[in-house]
């Protein structure tokens, strides 16, 4: 709770400020190509580190997005060794104000296989989050998003349940 209220106050200050005189809305665009950043220090557990990229196309009159998400995903619990893999899948995000030109609310899905250290202890994610997207200038925007994941544990392990804000950057292209 402690991170989502900055990330509310900083989506209310940076669509406050975005400039409507150059800023373009989803419904002209046809890509969207973004980065979004994790991090979580629990105490007596352990640290993760997420890191998304994903590419989409737009279409729908810029409501609806699909396309392909991979996530670089590292554990460091506080005892035992640390562990690190890919999460490679589908995403698709449905957008609730595509012809709004300071921002829009966003929901996204995604269903990711997983692939290195752990693809040893999960088969498979799944994830949903809601979220914004604060356009600055023409093409390009901040993301900002609270998930939640469930990692399907692969033969004996138990599923595993995250959630958290993440932070990133959105940029747009084709007209």
């Amino acid at each position: 709770m402690r991170l989502l209220l900055p990330g509310l106050a900083s989506v209310i200050l940076i669509g406050a400020l975005a400039s409507p005189v150059s800023a373009s809305t989803l419904t002209e665009k046809k890509y969207e190509t973004s980065f979004a950043f994790s991090y979580d220090d629990t105490d007596d557990v352990g640290k993760s580190i997420d890191l998304d990229g994903q590419f989409q196309w737009i279409f729908g009159d810029g409501r609806h997005e699909i396309g392909p998400k991979v996530t670089y995903f590292k554990f460091d619990p506080d005892l035992g060794p640390s562990t690190d893999g890919l999460l490679i899948g589908p995403v698709y995000t449905w957008n609730w104000m595509p012809a709004k030109d300071k921002a829009t609310g966003f929901l996204e899905a995604a269903y990711e296989f997983a692939s290195g250290d752990l693809g040893d202890v999960a088969d498979a994610a799944w994830e949903a989050s809601v979220g914004a997207k604060v356009f600055v200038g023409d093409s390009a925007a901040i993301r900002f998003d609270y998930y939640f994941r469930s990692l399907m544990g692969a033969d004996s392990f138990d599923d595993q349940d995250s959630s958290g804000v993440r932070v990133g950057l959105s940029i747009f292209c084709g007209k």
